[in-house]
């Protein structure tokens, strides 16, 4: 009887002491994410700021040229197709718009309309734009003619790059407009029903500033299957 309550309890050191080398590998690997992350997020704003001192470079060149009158029509005639492209920085009045999921949220007990799907985002952006919105961004990245938001797995990617909520959609254009048909719209006051309880905020901003496409992707990447004809 002796030796097996001294074989039970050996059994149970090994045990609680595997549990805690296992519990001790587990806690490296998030030490090394975590430094992994640290490093990737500092090298992203390094790169990040590189790009807006050349961008900066590049704006005082042009305006530069443009005030010598050196291709001053070619260059204005740029600046106006950049702007709409885009791939210029914009302010103006304008809307601000959060959305997040429901607070504590149970898949167990709680709808998939609980959580923010790229098709929300989606609904979102397209009402704003027919609601007369002149320029979005959805977190802080610039929307351009090819808006890329979808979803892998529960994660949202927009042109490539993992978005977090809170999620927050800008947009130039007529405020009252936009504020309106935000609002108004049938389907996400039925999002925001207790039963579904996701949260929207909507502010009017007297001055909103879109950063260029250019400060989040490289557009010659979606280029490559266009043709002039």
């Amino acid at each position: 009887m002796a030796s097996l309550l001294i074989g039970l309890g050996v059994a149970s050191v090994v045990k609680d002491l595997t549990s805690m080398a296992a519990e001790d590998d587990v806690g490296a690997e998030v030490v090394r994410a975590r430094e992994e992350l640290a490093i990737e997020e500092a090298n992203f704003k390094s790169l990040q700021m590189q790009n807006d001192q050349l961008e900066a470079r590049k704006k005082l060149i042009l305006d530069s040229l443009s005030e010598q009158g050196v291709l001053s029509e070619a260059i204005a005639e740029h600046g106006k197709f950049a702007m709409i492209a885009g791939l210029t920085d914009v302010k103006g009045r304008g809307v601000v718009i959060t959305l997040d999921d429901k607070p504590d949220y149970d898949p167990l007990k709680d709808p998939i309309e609980s959580v923010i799907h790229d098709s929300t985002i989606n609904y979102v952006i397209n009402i704003l734009w027919a609601g007369g919105a002149r320029a979005i961004s959805f977190n802080d990245v610039r929307l351009t003619a090819i808006s890329e938001i979808n979803c892998v797995g529960p994660t949202i990617l927009t042109y490539g790059v993992r978005q977090m909520p809170p999620y927050v959609i800008s947009a130039i254009g007529p405020v009252d407009d936009l504020v309106e048909i935000v609002r108004s719209d049938s389907y996400l006051a039925r999002l925001t029903q207790t039963e579904i309880g996701i949260r929207l905020n909507v502010s009017q901003e007297p001055e909103v500033v879109l950063p260029s496409f250019l400060k989040s992707r490289d557009y010659s990447l979606y280029m490559d299957l266009l043709e002039t004809p």
